[in-house]
């Protein structure tokens, strides 16, 4: 149910982002992007991916986990594959996971550095968001304003790892969740409290991948400046390190499917007010979905080369089955 859920609040907004844009003048602009400046986009954007692998890897060490980097980094773009072009319902996490434990033979680590991968790449994106929604224009969605959801999104990732991170806050939050419906929730947060503790006393591990991570945050602005350019469009640098992150972290509200439709829409009511039209900011948009499709597409030769990451993966995904 909440995958038709998404796919229709997928739908829906579409069909508000075309009711305001003129989609011949979009297909027109993106018709005229320029190639080298696009492909250059493409390559940078891949660059980004391969310094997040890399974070990967060093958050293995806590694990006791030793995998090559050439192979973590075709799990990552497999990952990144399944992500965006298959209609599976095994998302790219899981998909890496599912891969690294598969050659490790140690499901419960390979998940725990997953999950400490995602969630260190979260906190550069809350921190980046929350300084750029200090500075960026006030604008509201239905009843709330970006700035207000930012704060709401980073006070629950804050609470979430406080509680993660402090035996008695987590033995606490356990004992609140037992006596209400939530309680059949008990098992998975009891997987998340143990995918942390390893990282507790690696501090080392923990701070390079914070830094990689926003290094990571740091190239995907430039990949969407890099498209404005590609555009002809005279969008400052600035407007752009304070919009992406806001619209990166929206995103991950769970409305639609892999964010489509969001990021446009807030592309439209971001880059309109410092007068972009809405045709050229949806075509900004799609440009950068189309930049992380073409980049993501080594994942998908990474895995038809390998038959045993296709039997880890068994019948679960739309290509096998």
């Amino acid at each position: 149910m909440s995958r038709w859920l998404k796919i229709l609040g997928t739908l829906a907004l579409y069909a508000l982002v075309f009711y305001w844009a003129d989609a011949r003048d979009i297909l027109r602009q993106l018709s005229r992007a320029r190639l080298d400046l696009t492909a250059f986009g493409v390559l940078l954007y891949a660059a980004g991916q391969a310094t997040s692998a890399w974070r990967w890897k060093i958050l293995l060490d806590p694990v006791r986990l030793e995998v090559s980097y050439p192979r973590l980094l075709g799990f990552y773009f497999t990952g990144m594959f399944f992500n965006l072009f298959l209609p599976t319902i095994v998302g790219g996490d899981a998909v890496k996971a599912m891969l690294l434990a598969r050659e490790t033979g140690a499901p419960a680590r390979a998940t725990m550095s997953v999950f400490m991968e995602r969630n260190l790449g979260l906190l550069a994106l809350v921190v980046v968001a929350i300084v750029a929604a200090e500075l960026a224009p006030p604008v509201e969605l239905p009843g709330v304003s970006l700035r207000v959801l930012t704060w709401l999104l980073a006070t629950g990732y804050i609470a979430a790892n406080v509680v993660l991170l402090n035996p008695a806050a987590y033995r606490l939050a356990d004992r609140m969740v037992a006596a209400t419906p939530l309680s059949g929730m008990r098992a998975r947060a009891e997987s998340l409290y143990e995918a942390v503790r390893p990282y507790t006393s690696a501090p080392r591990a923990v701070a390079a991948g914070i830094g990689l991570s926003f290094i990571h945050q740091a190239v995907v602005i430039a990949v969407v400046f890099l498209n404005t350019r590609a555009l002809a469009l005279d969008v400052p640098l600035a407007a752009v390190a304070v919009f992406v992150p806001l619209v990166s972290l929206a995103g991950m509200v769970p409305v639609s499917v892999n964010g489509l439709g969001v990021r446009e829409a807030l592309y439209i009511l971001l880059f309109g007010r410092i007068g972009v039209p809405a045709e050229s900011a949806v075509s900004l948009a799609l440009l950068y979905l189309a930049v992380t499709m073409m980049a993501s597409l080594p994942g998908g030769v990474a895995y038809l080369m390998h038959p045993a990451d296709r039997r880890a993966l068994g019948g679960r995904t739309a290509a096998d089955s």
